[in-house]
């Protein structure tokens, strides 16, 4: 990996971090930190699976393992789509009258933190370059499937 790509990885690294801290850091007004770090965190490695699925599509040229990475990645929705971990208005309980922005946040706290962590598994795990050149360039024959008789 070339220095320029890999320093351009790493402030991506850090900038996804560091907005995940600070969209962590809205819970502690809000009294809810342990259902954040949770739902969060759960979202958040949900996010890299699907970052990690993804880069290994780029890296392959086996048909069956691009299937099965497109299938892990698709069941990284399900946290998103069945609100896992538990973050919705009967499950989380951060205290007694809480407000609504709460459950509010949660549900938003949970969307961003999945697309954060899909960016930086992706960009350095992934291959980002065109198909190699062949070494020798095809013949006629390639193209009708006739093969050389000698």
């Amino acid at each position: 990996m070339p220095d320029t790509l890999r320093r351009n990885t790493r402030k991506l690294g850090l900038f996804c971090l560091t907005v995940a801290g600070l969209a962590l850091a809205a819970a502690v007004p809000l009294n809810c930190v342990p259902a954040a770090l949770r739902v969060g965190g759960g979202s958040l490695l949900a996010g890299m699976g699907l970052g990690l699925s993804l880069a290994l599509v780029t890296r392959t040229r086996r048909p069956w393992l691009i299937y099965l990475a497109l299938a892990v990645g698709v069941l990284t929705f399900v946290p998103i789509l069945r609100e896992w971990p538990a973050g919705d208005a009967w499950d989380v309980h951060p205290w007694h009258g809480a407000p609504p922005v709460v459950y509010g946040y949660l549900d938003g706290l949970r969307t961003l933190l999945y697309l954060l962590g899909i960016f930086w598994p992706f960009v350095h795990f992934g291959h980002h370059a065109p198909d190699p050149i062949p070494i020798s360039p095809p013949s006629e024959n390639d193209f009708t499937g006739e093969s050389e008789k000698l």
